[in-house]
């Protein structure tokens, strides 16, 4: 193997843990979702944050962390290692010879399919990527007319809002002539940039706006989005990253439509405020780059419903909320992050050739629990050299009840020739 087919193989192994590994997680998240269906939004927007963060780290804990293996794929790097030579013979299981050895030798190409994993990967990720960024792109054209908004109805409203949800970041006021709905950008120094047309509205529209925007703020929701934006050019062959992201998108929106009602806003008026602000949308279309506007069109419906809806929960997330489901996101993550599908590489030949010892005989003797077949069979072969050995009589009479044929006639054909046996 050179070393851009060794690459490509190594990623597509871990690009395909990755996929099991998050879609296993996914499926549980999901019906964890639907159990707490009647819950608050903003614990089922955690749950679902906390994921996408987890998500992001995953390739990174799989590579890192200890394996622990589930062997349900055939492993394309079980094959004679690099600097060594695979004699070919008329034997049905193949013999390894090292360097210098006068045995003729060739070695087999692996499978192609890595490189096209690999490739197929590369070109939607850059896909995706570029999708993300022509949204941020167009979004910064769009908001480089912004201008601050100094006066002192914008400054008190906004700060009387800041107060009222105890935001402590030094937000700024903006006012853009080039959009019809109000968004925010920025972590560490946000901005909440609104129409035009705010100058026409009346003070209750204007609070309940900033209400919703500086809810946004506070739940730190620009940098969640960033989070998820990465996971999706990470994971964009995984439909239900897609829907996961999707689903954490709604749910953000009803935490933030509660806590503007936690406020005491009357969700009759809140509600005729928000149906003003998506009649004000005319033809705009939010931007690819999530922007956290007051409203989604494709999912007005339903909030408008959450908000009228007397029976759902809207309390707002306790302190220690956020360890909790951060602690069982690791306690679920970390072991996931360890399991692998594929069975084990396979032990160097050197091991073979090298059998003097104790230590190399007790290293054979646990290469016959190798999930790898072809492990095992070379383990028996080159353990049927040491007949003088009780402790390998013992480990070949343990190979008799081997689940492959191949090792279990190996050694078979050990005890046939072996007398007393």
């Amino acid at each position: 193997m050179d070393m851009d087919y060794s690459l490509a193989l190594s990623f597509s192994k871990l690009a395909i843990d990755v996929f099991f590994k998050s879609t296993m997680l996914l499926v549980g998240v999901w019906l964890t979702v639907k159990l707490l269906r009647r819950h608050s939004a903003s614990v089922l927007s955690l749950i679902l944050a906390v994921v996408v963060a987890g998500l992001v780290l995953l390739p990174a804990l799989s590579t890192f962390a200890p394996e622990w293996r589930v062997p349900l794929l055939h492993d394309p790097a079980v094959a004679p290692a690099p600097g060594f030579a695979q004699a070919v013979t008329g034997d049905e299981t193949p013999q390894y010879a090292l360097p210098g050895e006068s045995r003729p030798a060739t070695m087999a190409p692996g499978p192609r399919w890595p490189v096209w994993v690999f490739l197929g990967w590369l070109a939607g990720a850059v896909g995706c990527l570029l999708w993300v960024l022509s949204g941020e792109v167009g979004l910064r054209w769009i908001l480089r007319k912004a201008v601050p908004l100094h006066g002192e109805r914008w400054q008190t409203a906004l700060k009387d809002v800041c107060e009222e949800l105890n935001v402590g970041s030094q937000v700024q006021l903006f006012q853009c002539s080039r959009i019809n709905t109000a968004v925010i950008r920025g972590i560490f120094h946000p901005r909440v940039i609104l129409p035009a047309t705010v100058r026409g509205w009346s003070e209750q529209r204007l609070r309940l706006v900033l209400l919703h925007e500086l809810a946004h703020i506070r739940r730190r929701d620009s940098l969640v989005e960033i989070l998820a934006c990465i996971v999706l050019v990470l994971y964009w062959f995984n439909p239900l990253v897609w829907l996961t992201v999707r689903q954490m998108r709604v749910e953000r929106e009803r935490a933030c439509d509660n806590a503007v009602l936690n406020t005491g806003a009357k969700p009759s008026n809140y509600a005729t405020q928000l149906m003003e602000v998506a009649a004000d949308l005319g033809a705009f279309r939010r931007p690819l780059w999530q922007t956290a506007a007051i409203s989604e069109g494709s999912g007005l419906k339903d909030r408008l419903l959450c908000i009228l809806d007397p029976k759902l929960k809207r309390m707002p997330m306790r302190p220690w909320t956020m360890g909790l489901v951060c602690a069982l996101a690791a306690a679920v993550l970390l072991p996931l992050s360890g399991f692998t599908a594929w069975c084990d590489r396979p032990y160097s030949p050197k091991v073979v050739a090298e059998t003097g010892d104790q230590n190399r005989i007790a290293e054979l003797m646990e290469m016959l629990d190798a999930d790898c077949c072809e492990n095992r069979l070379i383990a028996v072969k080159a353990l049927a050299t040491k007949a003088d050995n009780p402790k390998v009589t013992a480990a070949l009479r343990k190979a008799l009840k081997d689940e492959s044929a191949q090792v279990r006639q190996t050694a078979e054909a050990f005890f046939a020739g072996k007398p007393g046996g």
